[in-house]
């Protein structure tokens, strides 16, 4: 098993280099272990650097894809706190890191998709596949001896290309669901643990950025958040979506108690306050039917919290949520809208051609109809989230979260129901069953 592990060990820092149409790598480390290599006999040896050995793109292919394989079953992320983030600013450093954290991440996204039965059926679970086993071939091909303004290009585009994940695994999920190979609940457990991956990956790739600004260098992480603030300007939002929507806005009233401050990723809980709060106005509008009647039933919004915990509590009085739907609201396969994914993920393709890692659609959200919005943000808590009805009178959200930053990302590291990938099999490559380093056969 070590010989196996050790062979495999060889890719772990490849050099890439075309020469005359073939790819040939050089190995950082285990250099030795490429003796078992078979060289191209076409291929001129004195045009190759020291310690390089030469194969065919298609057997490059298939050692990277072996070690995608052995990166998701061998190697286990970090999980990490807003802390720990926080107080990563030193760039070269933080490089080091998500050179190799990264990878392992991506490469664990592309088992939980092949994972899915006949993955390869659905486009859009191709399409997520690709995106991240590229992603991971990218970050590879890179080393310490890369520069700065490389490695941030490449987190630049990766992110880039990755904008649309969201839409795409939403849309192939429910593409699984509705060929019965899963259960609501197994498509339910497959998105919360892909989303809530990727949002942990997704934080650390911006952490990078925002720090590496040439501009105004800082952390992704504001150490002193103001909830009030976030909060005022996600009912901004929601309010003036309503009001395109409808024609009109019920009132918010947003309630301070105690001035608080936490360490918090401010884009993250307005992201999470402003789906509390449009689900609330959707419900009054649609309960009272004109700004007149609905004056007397503003939505209520309280901002408060203790030493270890900030609550912040959304009320309203728009009719409340029939309890025989109380454990559906949590899944994202309902919605009591009209289904809204395919016409955002439209917009948000043409938008994301733009060269901005941080561009966002120009277009005009829909107000309801992902069905995504509330489990979603329960992945971006780091906390809970909770929702009391009281039917035909109103709804009660409750936030808590973390007012310390040290709650842990709820990340799997377990790694025994990640599949083997059968092109691997085909290929004559395998895993040992404990989950060890993947044989590359016949190197």
């Amino acid at each position: 098993m070590k010989r196996l592990a050790s062979r495999c060990a060889t890719l772990r820092h490849v050099n890439r280099q075309v020469r005359d149409g073939r790819l040939a790598f050089r190995p950082f480390s285990c250099a030795t272990t490429f003796s078992a290599v078979r060289t191209s006999h076409s291929f001129t040896p004195r045009s190759l650097m020291p310690g390089t050995v030469e194969v065919s793109k298609q057997r490059f292919e298939e050692l990277l894809e072996s070690e995608m394989v052995h990166f998701a079953r061998a190697l286990r992320p970090h999980p990490m706190t807003l802390q720990q983030i926080l107080h990563l600013t030193d760039p070269a450093a933080l490089r080091t890191f998500l050179l190799e954290e990264l990878p392992i991440r991506y490469a664990r996204r592309v088992q939980l998709v092949e994972s899915l039965p006949n993955w390869k059926s659905y486009p859009s679970m191709r399409m997520i596949r690709s995106l991240y086993a590229e992603a991971f071939r990218r970050l590879r091909a890179l080393t310490q001896d890369d520069n700065e303004d490389t490695f941030r290009r490449t987190l630049q585009d990766i992110k880039r290309k990755n904008a649309n994940m969201l839409f795409h695994v939403v849309r192939g999920a429910r593409a699984v669901r509705t060929n019965k190979s899963f259960t609501d609940d197994q498509v339910n457990r497959f998105l919360d643990e892909f989303l809530t991956a990727r949002i942990g990956t997704d934080i650390l790739s911006s952490q990078y950025l925002s720090i590496t600004r040439p501009d105004s260098p800082t952390s992704i992480i504001n150490p002193e958040c103001d909830p009030v603030t976030v909060v005022r300007a996600a009912a901004n939002d929601a309010a003036t979506l309503c009001r395109h929507h409808y024609g009109w806005s019920p009132p918010i009233d947003i309630v301070d108690v105690g001035q608080v401050r936490f360490p918090f990723i401010s884009q993250y809980l307005n992201y999470i306050m402003f789906e509390l709060l449009k689900n609330s106005l959707r419900a009054v509008v649609e309960r009272y039917g004109s700004r007149q009647a609905a004056e007397a039933y503003p939505i209520r919004v309280v901002i408060c919290g203790d030493q270890d915990t900030v609550v912040l509590r959304v009320s309203d009085c728009g009719g409340g949520i029939p309890l025989a739907d109380m454990d559906q609201v949590w899944s994202y396969m309902f919605t009591t809208a009209k289904p809204a994914c395919e016409e955002v993920a439209a917009a948000n393709s043409a938008s994301s051609e733009s060269d901005d890692e941080d561009s966002d659609d120009d277009g005009v959200a829909p107000l309801a109809g992902f069905g995504c919005g509330l489990p979603l943000s329960r992945c971006y808590v780091g906390g809970w989230l909770e929702l009391n009805s009281i039917p035909e009178f109103g709804t009660d959200a409750y936030l808590y979260l973390n007012r310390s930053g040290n709650g842990q990302e709820a990340l799997r590291t377990d790694i025994a129901e990640l599949p083997v990938p059968e092109s691997l099999l085909a290929n004559g490559n395998s895993c040992d069953a404990g989950g060890g380093a993947p044989l590359a056969a016949e190197l």
